[in-house]
C-alpha cells in the first residue's frame, strides 16, 4: 500500500495521463493511467491518502536558489515558518537561503545555527549558501563542511588582487562547491551616480542608471577566465541586461570548458524601469530593473538556453522599511515566492514560453547547478517526493493579505495572473492545497 498516489496527471504537454506513487518521502514508481482519455480516478492501487489530478500538469517541486529567509537576526521581515509558508504557496519545495542574515552564514557555527532553526521549523527543504570574502581568507572549507552547498562572494573582488582570486577558487576547487557571483562595481556605481547627480537627473533615474549592461559585462569578462582555468563551477548572480548576455555567449565561445551558469530574477522578466517611477520603492531592487529591450533579451536567453535557471530573490522587508520620504533611503527588494511560478505560468498561457521550459528553468537546472541533481529535480522512482499540481487555467489576482509572507507588498500586487499551484507536496507530505497551507 502506498503512502499517497497521484492519479491521472498530465507530465508534458501532451494529453498522456501519468500515476504516482509515493512512500514515506520517495517516489516509488511512474505508471500510465489506464485510461489516458479519462480525468477521473485512474489508479486501483491502494493508498492512504489519494489525489485525483483530472489531467492537470504534475510538476517537479521547484527549487529557488535565491531566497533571503532573515532567520536568525532579521525576523521581523520574515523567518522560517513564514518564509517556508510562502514557498509552499508558491510551489517552491526548496529554497536555498541566502547567508546574509545575523549571524551572517560566514562559518562553522553560524551555518550550524541556522541549520539546527531551519530544521526545527522550516516546512520544506532548505539548502545552505555560505558568504565568503576576497579580504578574509579560510571561509570556505569550514562553511561546506558545515553543510553550506555554494558559496556566495561578500565583498568587493574587483579591489583585491590576482592572489585573492586565486585563493577563492583554489578553496572552491578543493571543496568541489560552486562559487556565486554578484556583478557590481561599486567604485563604478559611485561614478555613475555622481554623473547622473552632475546632469541634474532625478532620483529614479539615478537609481536605474546607477549599474548598467556595461557594469555586468565588466565583470563577467573577468570572472570567466578564472572559472576556466580553475574549473570551478561558477553561478553569475541576478544577470538583468542584454549586454551581459551576449558577453555571456561571447565568452562561453572563448572558454567552451568554463561552468559558468547563468541565474536571473524573474521580476527582470516582467517589470522595466518604468515601474520603479508608477510604483515607487515597491520596485526598488538591486539591480534596478531595466529596459524593454533588455526585458526582451532575457526572454531569448531563457529561450536559447543562455540562461540556465530562474530565482525569485525574495527579499521581504516590513512597510515602514519601504515607506520612507526619499526612494534611496527605502529598503531594496521585494518578495517573490509565492509569484514567481505563477508569473511563468502566465507568461506560457501567452507564449512566451512552455511547459519544458519552466521544468528546465526552476527544478532540473537548479538542482544539478548546486549538487541535489541525485534526488531532486525529476518525477522518477527513487526521486524525493516533492511534486506541485498545477492548474494552468484558474485566474487569479495577486493579493497580499492572501499571501503567506510577511513581506511588504510589492509590484505585482493587483496583477491578474492565468495559472497556479493547486497542490505542493514535499517530502511526501501534501504541506498546500487550494491556497492554504497545511501543517
Amino acid at each position: 500500500m502506498c503512502d499517497l498516489v497521484i492519479a491521472g496527471a498530465r507530465l508534458d504537454e501532451t494529453e498522456a495521463r501519468w500515476d504516482v506513487g509515493i512512500e514515506g518521502e520517495k517516489i516509488v514508481w511512474l505508471r500510465p493511467a489506464r485510461d489516458p482519455s479519462h480525468t477521473g480516478e485512474s489508479c486501483e492501487c491502494e493508498s492512504r491518502e489519494r489525489i485525483e489530478a483530472g489531467g492537470r500538469f504534475l510538476l517537479p517541486g521547484m527549487i529557488d536558489a535565491h531566497v533571503h529567509t532573515r532567520d536568525p537576526g532579521y525576523t521581523g521581515k520574515e523567518d522560517w515558518r513564514s518564509a517556508t509558508m510562502a514557498a509552499a504557496n508558491g510551489g517552491v519545495t526548496t529554497i536555498m537561503a541566502m547567508p546574509n542574515c545575523n549571524p551572517p552564514m560566514t562559518n562553522r557555527a553560524a551555518i550550524q545555527l541556522v541549520r539546527q532553526s531551519a530544521d526545527e521549523k522550516a516546512l520544506v527543504h532548505v539548502a545552505l549558501t555560505g558568504g565568503t570574502c576576497a579580504a578574509a581568507p579560510g571561509w570556505i572549507v569550514p562553511s561546506v563542511q558545515a553543510g553550506a552547498v555554494a558559496m556566495d562572494v561578500y565583498d568587493d573582488m574587483f579591489s583585491y588582487g590576482t592572489g585573492d582570486w586565486l585563493r577563492l577558487f583554489r578553496e572552491a576547487k578543493e571543496m568541489c562547491v560552486p562559487l556565486c557571483f554578484y556583478l557590481m562595481d561599486p567604485q563604478l556605481e559611485s561614478l555613475r551616480k555622481k554623473q547622473s547627480l552632475d546632469l541634474g537627473k532625478d532620483e529614479t533615474d539615478v537609481i536605474a542608471d546607477a549599474t548598467d549592461g556595461e557594469t555586468e559585462a565588466l565583470s563577467i569578462a573577468r570572472i570567466f577566465p578564472m572559472a576556466a582555468y580553475f574549473h570551478v563551477p561558477v553561478v553569475l548572480r541576478m544577470v538583468s541586461t542584454k549586454k551581459a548576455l551576449e558577453t555571456v555567449r561571447a565568452m562561453r565561445n572563448l572558454y567552451p570548458d568554463a561552468l559558468v551558469y547563468v541565474e536571473i530574477c524573474v521580476h527582470y522578466l516582467f517589470l522595466t524601469r518604468d515601474a520603479l517611477r508608477i510604483y515607487g520603492s515597491g520596485a526598488h531592487i538591486h539591480p534596478p530593473l531595466r529596459t524593454q529591450q533588455d526585458v526582451d533579451e532575457l526572454w531569448n536567453g531563457v529561450r536559447d538556453g543562455t540562461v540556465d535557471y530562474i530565482a525569485s530573490d525574495h527579499a521581504p522587508h516590513m512597510v515602514k522599511e519601504k515607506d520612507r520620504e526619499r526612494l534611496a533611503s527605502c529598503a531594496s527588494g521585494m518578495t517573490g515566492l509565492e509569484t514567481e511560478l505563477a508569473l511563468l505560468l502566465d507568461a506560457r498561457s501567452r507564449g512566451l514560453l512552455n511547459l519544458e521550459d519552466i521544468r528546465r528553468l526552476c527544478c532540473e537546472n537548479p538542482a544539478n547547478i548546486y549538487g541535489l541533481s541525485s534526488q531532486k529535480g525529476r518525477i522518477s522512482p527513487g526521486y524525493d517526493a516533492d511534486l506541485i499540481l498545477i492548474d494552468e487555467n484558474e485566474r487569479w489576482t495577486v493579493n497580499h493579505q492572501q499571501l503567506y509572507t510577511r513581506g511588504a507588498p510589492g509590484p505585482f500586487e493587483g496583477r491578474e495572473l492565468k495559472g497556479k499551484v493547486c497542490v505542493t507536496v514535499c517530502g511526501g507530505q501534501v504541506v498546500m492545497k487550494d491556497g492554504r497551507v497545511i501543517g
